[in-house]
């Protein structure tokens, strides 16, 4: 009796298993079905493998199949990179999506037919072993927002960093010289005579004095370092790991470029030039005074030279 017993439990056993599966396997044929309606890239997985995703997804990816996919890797975490916020990463094993709260956000990045692009990653938990994962492109959103806020940046009529952006890059700098002693240097340069300039050619061709300097300058400076209009015909440079001496050369070079170069509505243009470095205790605005003062000096030592300072 027991052994016909041993065997009824076996049986109902099996039933039950079947129809988990079944249950189970309905389930995932059912969500199957429901992601492909969605225009996202829409991921269904358990705790760390992908077990289907829209068609939209593979498209985008380059697989025709998902088992092409799987081929390539069966874990959602190796098609993006995550974009990290205040240094916090949540992607970062193969059952991240178990320690995510309810409808967390995250931002990401992908490469899509050779592009990468931006998306706001959103993860579901809609059975205990399962989850589903919705990527919404928020490329676009980034590139006008990135777009205003370089707009915001620059000066409007030279297209060079304006002030606020240079004080920001400056605070930067000293907050990096400060902790690893790297050196800097800062050059004030502010046209001679401009005022003449405007009164004698008229505002417009002052502009366009400005906007060929600009130019100028750009192209005479290496790739680090941070060029700035400071205002009115004043601009301002942060030559990075560069020391008193040679950002004094870099200003005389400088110097000698503008001096020589051609402008189209005037026949010559010089600037003078205030140099200081960096020291310890330093804040943004002694070091920017050490500038303007020995920009005052080159001023009043004839205009059209480079003068120095550290104190």
């Amino acid at each position: 009796m027991d052994y016909i017993y041993s065997i009824c439990f076996l049986i109902f056993a099996l039933i039950i298993a079947a129809f988990i599966l079944y249950e189970k396997n309905s389930f995932d044929r059912h969500l199957r079905q429901f992601i492909e309606f969605n225009n996202n890239i829409t991921v269904l997985t358990d705790r760390t493998r992908i077990i289907a995703m829209n068609q939209t997804g593979l498209n985008l990816l380059g697989f025709k199949e998902l088992d092409t996919l799987l081929q390539k890797t069966p874990y959602l975490g190796k098609l993006f990179k995550e974009v990290p916020t205040d240094d916090h990463r949540f992607v970062v094993s193969i059952n991240w999506v178990t320690k995510l709260e309810k409808y967390q956000n995250i931002k990401v990045t992908m490469q899509l037919q050779n592009r990468t692009q931006t998306f706001s990653m959103q993860v579901n938990q809609i059975h205990p072993n399962r989850y589903l994962v919705t990527f919404y492109n928020i490329s676009k959103v980034i590139a006008e927002k990135e777009s205003i806020t370089q707009d915001a940046e620059k000066d409007e009529l030279t297209h060079i960093y304006n002030r606020k952006k240079f004080n920001t890059m400056l605070a930067f700098a000293i907050r990096d010289a400060t902790v690893y002693g790297t050196p800097f240097s800062i050059i004030l340069l502010d046209i001679d005579h401009f005022k003449t300039i405007n009164d004698t050619y008229g505002h417009d061709v002052g502009d366009k004095v400005l906007i060929e300097l600009s130019a100028l300058l750009k192209n005479v400076l290496r790739g680090d370092d941070l060029l700035a209009r400071w205002g009115g015909e004043e601009f301002v440079i942060l030559s990075a790991s560069t020391t008193l001496d040679h950002a004094q050369e870099l200003a005389q070079r400088i110097r000698k470029e503008i001096a020589h170069f051609p402008f189209s509505h005037i026949t010559r243009l010089t600037c003078s030039f205030g140099v200081s470095e960096f020291a310890n205790g330093d804040t943004k605005e002694s070091l920017l005074k050490k500038a303007d003062k020995a920009l005052y000096f080159a001023k009043t030592k004839g205009r059209n030279r480079v003068c120095t300072t550290n104190s």
